[in-house]
């Protein structure tokens, strides 16, 4: 991983000295090839633009089987050997968790990340080689407040992923019983108000 301002500290470990790190720190901790990253916060806009988020997965979600988690939530990708912080996931029963880390879950169906210029060349390029070895999950969504667009990389096959830009109406995430629809535009609510 390519070492930004949105990642302060680098520390090369093992897993479990990273898994007893990242569970005894107040910071959160993200592990890559061997070295855990300590990820410092986002602008005011990004933290808009994934509280956005979040409630409209929140809602969305609703009476269904699916849960919608935000940012707290890590993500283990156990073919890579790797643990992520997104913006925001869905993950669907039975909540599969990793062997070394029962706070990570490694079956997600959908992952969102929003994001900032320190960033976002690793979230387009190495994060998602991560993502996409998680055989469930279905939709990768990076939301762009800058551009105000949305690149929705949806699986097509194993090992075939669909680009789409979206700058409005629905994007639509699909899940084994039902489908949730996220109107792009909802994204941006109040980012006017940001000084």
């Amino acid at each position: 991983m390519k070492h930004s301002s949105r990642y302060s500290t680098v520390r090369a470990m093992t897993i479990d000295e990273y898994v007893a790190l990242d569970r005894s720190s107040e910071d959160r901790w993200e592990y890559v090839n061997g070295e855990a990253y300590a990820m410092a916060g986002g602008s005011p806009k990004h933290a808009l633009v994934a509280t956005n988020l979040i409630s409209m997965l929140k809602t969305a979600l609703k009476g269904k089987p699916c849960l919608a988690f935000h940012e707290a939530q890590k993500i283990a990708t156990a073919r890579t050997r790797s643990y992520h912080y997104p913006d925001a996931s869905v993950v669907c029963p039975p909540f599969a968790c990793d062997e070394r880390d029962d706070h990570a879950f490694t079956s997600p169906i959908a992952l969102f990340e929003v994001l900032s210029p320190s960033t976002r060349d690793y979230d387009r390029g190495g994060k998602f080689v991560h993502y996409r070895s998680i055989s469930e999950l279905r939709d990768y969504v990076l939301i762009d407040p800058d551009a105000r667009e949305v690149e929705h990389r949806k699986k097509v096959a194993p090992d075939q992923w669909l680009s789409t830009f979206l700058h409005e109406g629905l994007l639509t995430i699909m899940m084994e019983s039902s489908q949730i629809a996220l109107r792009i535009e909802s994204f941006w609510e109040d980012l006017e108000r940001l000084p």
